[in-house]
């Protein structure tokens, strides 16, 4: 396989799987109403996001790191927070 062929399977499963998972996360934030829940969910939404926009626009496949980091840290912040 090519690596844009690669690159495109990864964007699609990941836009699939993140937006499955938000949905998820936001049904237990609103049930529980944890601010871990938030971060969670705030995270796998710019994911998806982030998965979109690799989709649509395929020239920018690698150049979105900036919102990897942003995800990791919303995700670091549920996971260390108390």
């Amino acid at each position: 396989m090519k690596i844009k062929e690669i690159l495109l399977f990864s964007a699609t499963v990941t836009a699939g799987l993140s937006f499955l998972l938000f949905f998820i996360s936001m049904v237990s934030f609103h049930r529980l109403r944890e601010k871990k829940l938030l971060f969670i969910s705030l995270a796998l939404l710019i994911l998806f996001i982030k998965a979109m926009i690799s989709l649509i626009y395929q020239d920018f496949l690698n150049s979105l790191v900036f919102m990897d980091f942003i995800i990791v840290l919303m995700l670091y912040l549920a996971a260390a927070g108390k």
